[in-house]
């Protein structure tokens, strides 16, 4: 028995060892959980939001809590993919801070992640799939069953096994298939790229390609120009590649896996690159592996005109973290950008508290983000002036 626990404990020596002295470009700097730890309050108090604004604790315990979509009514909804689930989070008529309740809305999904609301239906993207079904929200109820769309056109699984998911302002579907690996040559073109289709789920095109997982995407409100974040490869070194901000335009290509940046060469992959082939250079780079998830351009909250708020999941392929909250990207008349914190105090010093991943906005312009680390929903109000 001594001699066993010998051994375990030579091989955690040497396993630490090595980690000390691997290159940078290997670098595992996992978060470790403490938040479960903190009370409300002082989670709360940890957390930084510009004057302005304020923020709460909507609601707790919705482990996986990832994509959420506002309905009519002002619930939410929330995706739980590890858990095949949405929950619908209902509306805080009390008004005293928090979501008066609950409910399941619907199991036995294949991963749902992406979810949107249009015109009294919901769409739900599983890894392989896009399904929808009418929603009462009033009576919040569905009527019918849920319904295939689109099935067998896009590969599930992989790496990147999330779709993002939205409408855009031209009535057309939007699916994001990510990469099935850090860094490679696909199978096929539809992995790394965003798909359009017919609000019937007919009519493919492949929209653009080149984006390793892209999960977040939305149109700007004054132009419909569409803009997603791309999370870049690892195992690059701390500081390359940077994460993108990228104009997404039909037919373009946006580099993965054959460049990155601002059309810096892959020494992995540069050299099979097809000829011919044009590459688009990002509108904007943020700090790599800080893993944005997603982005939301405001519609109602007058504070946040001109600009998108963007969330940082945060890094693990990095010796110092980056990420762990949201930035704000702030647009010229031209589109140029500068980029400010909006909301910090995920991470300090390294120790982790939370993890963001989707933003929605509802018709008082209030801004909810979802935590995938603890199961949270966050609510950003503006405060009113009297």
């Amino acid at each position: 028995m001594k001699a066993h626990l010998k051994s375990i404990l030579y091989m955690a020596i040497s396993g630490a060892l090595i980690w000390l002295f691997l290159p940078e470009k290997y670098a595992v700097n996992m978060p470790i959980t403490l938040a479960h730890s903190l009370s409300e309050q002082e989670t709360i108090d940890r957390l930084q939001v510009p004057d302005g604004f304020s923020i709460t604790l909507y609601s707790d315990n919705l482990s996986d809590a990832r994509a959420l979509a506002i309905t009519e009514t002002g619930d939410i909804i929330v995706s739980r993919p590890n858990i095949g689930q949405l929950t619908l989070i209902y509306k805080d008529n009390d008004n005293d801070g928090k979501s008066d309740g609950e409910k399941l809305l619907v199991g036995n999904l294949n991963k749902p992640h992406g979810i949107t609301l249009h015109n009294g239906w919901l769409y739900i993207a599983e890894t392989n799939a896009v399904l929808r079904i009418k929603y009462n929200a009033a009576e919040r109820k569905f009527i019918g069953i849920p319904h295939y769309i689109i099935r067998n056109s896009f590969p599930g699984g992989g790496n990147h096994w999330v779709r993002g998911l939205k409408i855009g302002p031209d009535e057309k579907l939007y699916v994001s298939v990510g990469s099935s690996c850090n860094a490679c040559i696909e199978d096929t073109q539809k992995r790394g790229s965003i798909l359009r289709y017919d609000l019937d789920g007919k009519n493919e095109v492949l929209f653009a390609r080149g984006l390793r997982n892209t999960t977040g995407f939305d149109w700007q409100k004054t132009t419909q120009l569409m803009f997603g974040v791309d999370n870049g490869r690892d195992f690059l070194g701390d500081n390359q590649p940077p994460e993108e901000l990228n104009q997404i335009n039909l037919g373009h290509h946006y580099g993965w896996p054959y460049k990155y940046g601002n059309n810096i060469n892959d020494s992995e992959f540069s050299k099979v690159s097809p000829s011919g082939l044009t590459m688009t250079k990002p509108h904007h780079q943020i700090t790599a592996h800080s893993a944005p998830l997603s982005i939301l351009f405001t519609q109602y909250n007058i504070n946040l005109r001109n600009s998108a708020l963007v969330s940082l999941h945060g890094s693990w392929n990095r010796s110092e973290k980056s990420g762990y909250k949201v930035i704000k990207l702030n647009f010229s008349a031209d589109n140029n950008i500068s980029q400010q914190d909006f909301l910090t105090g995920f991470e300090h010093n390294g120790v982790v508290i939370g993890r963001p991943v989707d933003l929605a906005e509802d018709k008082h312009g209030n801004i909810y983000l979802s935590d995938d680390y603890i199961g949270r929903i966050y609510k950003i109000s503006p405060i009113k002036k009297h």
